[in-house]
């Protein structure tokens, strides 16, 4: 089943981008559609010969939600990808909209992996795609860096709202920006005991199982920030390119548009950055959305 879209709401997109739903995996049991470009053009470069090896984008599932993504956010970016000579897939994983669960691994972590990988496979048969760019929003960021560690056929990935961890600049910026949003001397006080006894009570309750820097965040089981700088690093050692992106959300976790590398100066020059302040977790806002869509679009044009 195909589907050909000149336009996606009021955003007006270049003619001839294909829709097309695909099945993939050993048994078929992975469903995504594949955007793919207007015929001829390559990444970047429309009208021109395609490169070799060809390369494809896949937007992995944003926890649960389907594959239409958080506020249609995927459906937007793959056609507008497409639009640039890119073929994107939104793929759904096993057991999360039309696919089908058939991994037996015990973590979700691992099964969503295997089945990344098995889409790359299927999309090398499909589209003669060799090497992939991975997308993810929160846990789709984290399953985006599990694949790629376990595949090299991965040469670049896209994280929105990846781990993030507080710094000591990262805390004083809180701090201040709330002070400044509290005004009243008394109110700051307040909040500051308050902000201490939550603090007191996750330290107790995490004493004997796990180092506060091993805290869940928003709900996503993360890893320490050490074994985070080690997987970053290892990848951009690999030759990986990486997008980092942040909104505004995450507190004294991610306030500046540098604090990544506050925490890993190491990193500086070697990853890139986009930072949207204004911007909620799922990217709602259209303008919001269309920020970040031009931030990815035009680091894939660099690659």
């Amino acid at each position: 089943m195909t589907a050909t879209y000149e336009r996606h709401g009021h955003q007006p997109i270049e003619p001839l981008v294909r829709d097309e739903v695909i099945r993939l995996g050993p048994e078929g049991q992975l469903v995504g559609i594949v955007s793919h470009p207007p015929s001829g053009a390559s990444p970047a470069r429309p009208g021109t010969a395609p490169a070799a090896p060809r390369r494809a984008f896949i937007i992995l599932n944003a926890g649960v939600l389907h594959r239409v993504g958080p506020h249609r956010l995927h459906v937007v970016l793959a056609r507008r990808l497409a639009a640039i000579g890119l073929a994107g897939l939104r793929l759904d994983l096993g057991g999360i909209g039309d696919s089908t669960a058939s991994s037996d691994a015990s973590r979700f972590r691992d099964s969503a992996v295997a089945d990344t990988r098995a889409a790359m496979t299927g999309l090398t048969s499909a589209l003669g795609a060799e090497r992939f760019v991975l997308f993810g929003v929160c846990s789709g960021a984290d399953n985006a860096i599990a694949t790629a560690i376990a595949d090299d056929r991965v040469t670049g990935i896209v994280l929105v709202d990846p781990p993030t961890y507080a710094t000591r600049r990262g805390q004083l910026r809180y701090v201040r920006a709330r002070a400044s949003e509290l005004g009243d001397a008394l109110h700051v006080v307040r909040w500051a005991a308050k902000v201490a006894e939550r603090r007191l009570r996750l330290a107790i309750a995490l004493l004997g199982r796990r180092t506060v820097d091993d805290a869940p965040s928003e709900g996503r089981e993360l890893p320490s920030a050490a074994t985070y700088g080690a997987q970053l690093t290892a990848l951009a050692d690999r030759g990986v390119r990486i997008l980092a992106v942040f909104s505004g959300i995450h507190g004294a976790r991610y306030n500046h548009a540098d604090q990544l590398f506050e925490l890993f100066p190491a990193l500086r020059g070697r990853i890139e950055v986009a930072y949207f302040p204004a911007a909620n977790h799922t990217f709602t806002e259209l303008d919001a959305q269309r920020q970040l869509i031009e931030a990815v679009t035009g680091w894939m044009a660099k690659l």
